[in-house]
């Protein structure tokens, strides 16, 4: 019977838990959040958006962390090996990590405090769209390159 690597489950599990949290939070934000507030006087509106994006940005924050380390550890030691050579699937990865970079880039301005994000956090409802459109496309691919078959390696002189 195989081993299983515990190592690789551990960080397969904190990648995936880590993106249902950060994509997760999003819609709510979306969904829930700035339909609920609109409904608000514009200075109890701003300060209860004001309230979730500042508790918001620390739980994002974390998923960052998470979703960097666990996805490069995942890369390197777990899935680059199995797939060497294989064209298809490192132009796949190579775009997922890049549209993973836009949605960090975004939702870290939505739920920052930097005033040259100012004018993205005014239309927050449209970047969240974005942004949440952005993760659901680099699940997508993640779900493709899960079913991408692996190289299957040859002992030497076989």
């Amino acid at each position: 019977m195989d081993q299983i690597n515990w190592p690789a489950v551990a960080s397969r599990w904190l990648h995936i838990v880590g993106a249902i949290i950060a994509v997760g939070g999003a819609i709510f934000l979306r969904a829930i959040v700035h339909p609920a507030t609109r409904t608000l006087p514009t200075d109890t509106a701003q300060t209860v958006r004001d309230a979730f994006r500042k508790r918001w940005s620390m739980v994002y924050g974390i998923c960052i962390l998470v979703l960097l380390a666990t996805g490069f550890y995942n890369y390197l030691a777990v899935t680059a090996p199995q797939h060497r050579g294989q064209g298809s699937y490192n132009a796949l990865i190579g775009i997922k990590i890049i549209l993973a970079f836009a949605v960090f880039f975004l939702g870290s301005a939505l739920v920052g405090r930097s005033p040259a994000f100012e004018n993205l956090r005014r239309n927050a409802p449209r970047w969240l769209i974005i942004n949440i459109g952005l993760a659901l496309i680099v699940v997508a691919i993640a779900t493709v390159l899960k079913f991408i078959p692996t190289v299957v390696a040859h002992p030497a002189g076989s």
